[in-house]
C-alpha cells in the first residue's frame, strides 16, 4: 500500500510533464469523496459525495432514499484554490477527517432531514494501484490516486419532513468509501451525440459479515479491471470479475445483477442481488453546471453468495453512456 495519511486531504495540482504546474484556468483538478449509507432496519439509503476542486469551488451532495422517497441535496460552494486539510463544508453538509485512514465524520443539517454520522474502518484501506493489473482508473491525463475502504456507519439520522417528521433513527450498518484525485471532467466532451444506452462500468460494493468485496470493471471485451477483498487479515487484490445485468425497458435502470468473482486464492464465487431498495444518480459536472458529464447510478441491493448462502447488502454502482439527457435545463 502506498496511500499515506496525507492522502486523506485535498491534493495540490500536480506538475505537467514539462515540470510546470497545470494552468489553473485551463485545467480542472480536484478530489472526489464518495461514501455510502445502507441501513435496512432504519429504511435509510444514501450516497454522500463531494468534488473539491482547484477552481475555487466544490460540489456538496447528500442523495438519500428515506422510507422509499428520494430526498436529495446539492450545492456548489466556494473553496480555497489551494489544497487544505478541511473540514470541508458549505454550511449545511460537512466532511471531517477524524483519524486519517481510520475514521471520518459527516454532518448534514437540512430542512427535511439531518444526520451526524461517524464512519470507522472495518478493514484497512486498499490502494487501487495495488489492483492485479495496476490502477484501472488511471486513464486521466493528470491522474493522482484512488483508495477505498469498508466502513461501519453509526450515528443519529433525524427525519424532519414527511409523515415521520420528528423521528430520530440510530444507524448502525456497514458502509463503503472511496477517495480519488485527478483531472476528472477537465477534457471537453464531443460536440454532439444522441441517446445510445451503452453499458459502461460496474462497481459493486458487496458488504458481508466477515468480508468486503469491491471490483471495478467495464462491460466490454478486455476492459480495465481492478478491485479487492478485505477481511480481518487485510486487503488483497481480486483476480478477475464479470457482471450480468438485467435492465428495465428504459435501458438504464437496473433490475438485478449477478457477479462472477475470482478471489485472491483463485476460488470463483457468484454473487447475485436480491431486493432493491431504491436508486440515486450522482450529480456529476465539470465547469459547466448545465452539462451532465456522466450518468452514474447508485442502486441499493441485498446480496447473496450462491456457493455459501452468505447474505449481505450494498451498492451496485454502474454507468450508462453517453449521459442523457445531456443538458439539464
Amino acid at each position: 500500500m502506498t496511500v499515506s495519511p496525507e492522502d486523506e486531504y485535498r491534493h495540490a495540482v500536480p506538475e505537467s510533464s514539462d515540470g510546470a504546474p497545470i494552468d489553473r484556468v485551463e485545467g480542472l483538478y480536484g478530489d472526489t469523496l464518495w461514501v455510502s449509507v445502507v441501513d435496512r432496519p432504519a429504511n435509510i439509503f444514501g450516497i454522500i459525495h463531494f468534488h473539491l476542486t482547484n477552481r475555487g469551488w466544490g460540489r456538496f451532495e447528500s442523495l438519500f432514499v428515506i422510507d422509499g422517497v428520494q430526498q436529495q441535496y446539492g450545492n456548489k460552494f466556494p473553496l480555497t484554490k489551494e489544497a487544505d486539510k478541511g473540514p470541508w463544508s458549505d454550511g449545511v453538509l460537512t466532511y471531517e477527517v477524524v483519524k486519517p485512514l481510520e475514521q471520518i465524520r459527516i454532518q448534514f443539517d437540512g430542512p427535511r432531514y439531518g444526520y451526524d454520522l461517524t464512519f470507522t474502518g472495518r478493514f484497512p484501506v486498499f490502494d487501487y494501484e495495488d489492483s492485479i493489473n495496476g490502477n484501472p482508473l488511471s486513464h486521466s491525463h493528470f491522474y493522482g490516486g484512488h483508495f477505498e475502504q469498508g466502513l461501519l456507519c453509526t450515528g443519529p439520522f433525524e427525519i424532519r419532513g414527511g409523515p415521520n417528521a420528528g423521528e430520530t433513527r440510530q444507524l448502525n450498518s456497514w458502509s463503503h468509501r472511496d477517495h480519488s484525485w485527478s483531472d476528472r471532467f477537465a477534457i471537453e466532451p464531443p460536440w454532439e451525440y444522441g441517446q445510445q444506452n451503452i453499458a459502461g462500468h460496474y462497481w459493486p460494493s458487496i458488504q458481508l459479515e466477515d468480508k468486503h468485496i469491491n471490483v471495478f470493471g467495464v462491460q466490454a471485451e478486455n476492459g480495465p479491471f481492478g478491485g479487492f477483498v478485505s477481511t480481518k487479515d487485510g486487503s488483497e487484490p481480486m483476480l478477475a470479475a464479470s457482471a450480468e445485468v438485467l435492465f428495465e425497458d428504459d435501458g438504464r435502470a437496473s433490475a438485478s445483477w449477478r457477479y462472477t468473482l475470482t478471489m485472491p486464492d483463485n476460488e470463483i464465487i457468484h454473487v447475485r442481488t436480491g431486493r432493491k431498495y431504491g436508486c440515486v444518480k450522482l450529480w456529476l459536472r465539470g465547469d459547466n453546471d448545465l452539462e451532465n458529464r456522466l450518468d452514474c447510478y447508485e442502486p441499493f441491493f441485498d446480496f447473496e453468495v450462491e456457493e455459501t448462502g452468505e447474505r449481505g447488502y450494498g451498492v451496485c454502482e454502474y454507468s450508462v453512456g453517453p449521459p442523457w439527457p445531456r443538458w439539464l435545463v
